[in-house]
């Protein structure tokens, strides 16, 4: 395959040997079309990654504020809600690789406030920019129809709604990596005169991916395979070129991969990865329900396109297509569950990125099947797709009930009410995600509030001043992260005269358990 493959489809193409030489070479004619027939296409043509960007905003938007803040997202909140000093003192000790994001939404907070829309807002814009993308690449890389339809399909894949309404950094990762993705198509259908500049937005996006975190960085790997396919032909010019660009880049972010290296403490809760769970291609390929699916689409529309001939199949799948898709779909889940042999990096939020290649390899399947047939494709993928859709919508969508356990404690508080955070107090960023019980109640485990520990969630006391500040104490509110109901007292209640009184399952493994004296 050589780099021709990866220009943009010609509308016409002109057949050798149709007029004798020397002849006047007049084209047949043709019933001219009218004006603003013509201006209509055109704009149509200009403005369609639009429409999926619209349509991808909407589905983000829609119940964006039901679902309750979970653990993560109070992380966000934690690090955003203190002075922009005590911001940059937190990333200097931890989570330095989300920094650029902080950053981000340290401005949106003061801009907007911390409720679930004005949180969650960036990631649901983000996948807009995304679904545009993705129908810029599907246009240039088979055709406008093939274009919309990986821009609708990926408007309606749940783990992109899952994404678009967290307040974390993987939405906007998965946006930067579309439109690196685009420049460099783009590079690769360039000529000379314009490949630097190409080359350039290219080596800014990947250094705005890394920012946006570190994993994106994979991408690159995913490039480098269609490259290696992409430039048989044209000599060492392309490959040289690419390579000063991304090694450029890898220098310019070379001081913030070692400050986030430093800080690799942060993901000692991941378990080493065994062999690949399925989960993980199912939620690459959309859901459980949606993979079998979308698997026999992309099968089924390889075939259609084959019995229409050689012609057809390589107007409907031109090789440039799997070239990118194939790498970019597999390749960073497959370097990340390998290392994870070794030491363990793999998590499914680290690789959300590479959904966008399936939403542009099952649009090219839609594409292929004609109209009718992708329009009943695309009504049956988000029929299978809402089960999955309508349950990330609840209030406990993404897991964590905190803003019902925060509730239950502004209802239920009496004075003399106090609150222990188990543990090395991680779970005290509870308290940035809501004001309506947790931030009120005092925190005798406190040792160092997180602004003073340069932390996400400060650092508790030693046990045996938390039991004497728990001498005046009538009940002690604990919350909790266990697989089953807690059946024994937290270390800093044992030898005390606190008995457990009442517990409250808040999603997947959140627990509120309340202890009374006896």
């Amino acid at each position: 395959m050589g780099l021709d493959h990866f220009r943009a489809p010609q509308r016409s193409a002109a057949i050798a040997g149709l007029y004798p030489a020397g002849t006047c070479q007049r084209r047949p004619h043709t019933p001219r079309r009218t004006g603003w027939h013509r201006q209509l296409r055109v704009a149509a043509r200009r403005w369609a990654p639009g429409l999926p960007a619209l349509i991808t905003l909407a589905v983000m938007l829609w119940q964006i504020r039901v679902p309750s803040f979970w653990r993560d997202e109070a992380a966000t909140l934690s690090a955003t809600q203190r002075s922009f000093p005590d911001l940059l003192r937190l990333l200097g000790n931890q989570d330095a690789v989300h920094g650029t994001y902080y950053a981000l939404m340290w401005v949106v907070v003061r801009l907007g406030g911390s409720g679930e829309l004005t949180a969650r807002l960036p990631s649901a814009l983000a996948m807009a920019v995304a679904a545009s993308m993705v129908t810029a690449l599907g246009r240039r890389l088979v055709s406008l129809r093939a274009g919309l339809a990986a821009g609708l399909v990926f408007a309606v894949l749940p783990p992109v709604s899952w994404f678009g309404q967290d307040a974390r950094p993987f939405a906007a990762e998965t946006a930067l990596a579309c439109v690196a993705s685009y420049l460099f198509v783009r590079v690769l259908g360039a000529g000379k005169s314009r490949r630097r500049r190409w080359l350039g937005g290219y080596g800014l996006t990947l250094v705005t991916l890394g920012l946006a975190n570190l994993f994106g960085l994979l991408l690159i790997a995913a490039h480098a395979v269609t490259l290696a396919t992409a430039h048989r032909d044209r000599g060492r010019w392309l490959a040289r070129g690419w390579l000063v660009t991304v090694a450029a880049a890898g220098t310019v972010l070379l001081p913030f991969i070692w400050l986030s290296w430093s800080e690799r403490r942060q993901i000692q809760w991941l378990e080493a990865a065994g062999v690949p769970p399925p989960v993980t291609l199912e939620r690459l390929l959309g859901s459980i329900r949606l993979a079998p699916v979308m698997l026999l689409i992309m099968g089924c529309a390889v075939i259609v396109s084959a019995l229409g001939g050689r012609a057809r199949l390589r107007a409907d799948w031109p090789l440039r297509l799997p070239a990118l898709c194939l790498p970019w779909l597999l390749l960073p889940t497959a370097i990340l569950l390998a290392v994870s042999q070794l030491e363990p990096v793999y998590t499914f939020r680290y690789v959300v990125f590479s959904i966008p290649a399936t939403a542009l390899l099952v649009g090219a399947g839609l594409a292929a099947a004609g109209r009718a047939t992708a329009c009943a494709g695309l009504v049956l993928i988000v029929l299978l797709g809402l089960p999955t859709q309508l349950p990330e919508r609840g209030p406990v969508g993404h897991g964590d009930g905190l803003r019902q356990l925060d509730q239950i404690l502004s209802v239920q508080e009496r004075p003399g009410d106090v609150l222990v955070y188990p543990g090395d107090g991680g779970l005290r960023t509870f308290a940035a995600a809501y004001p309506f019980g947790l931030a009120t109640l005092p925190d005798v485990a406190l040792g160092r509030t997180p602004a003073r520990s340069a932390s996400i969630g400060g650092i508790n006391a030693p046990i045996a001043r938390t039991q004497a500040r728990l001498a005046g104490a009538a009940r002690v509110w604990v919350p909790e992260m266990l697989g089953s109901r807690p059946s024994a007292p937290v270390p800093a209640l044992r030898g005390l005269p606190f008995q457990l009184v009442s517990t409250w399952a808040l999603g997947d493994n959140i627990w509120l358990a309340l202890y009374a004296r006896y």
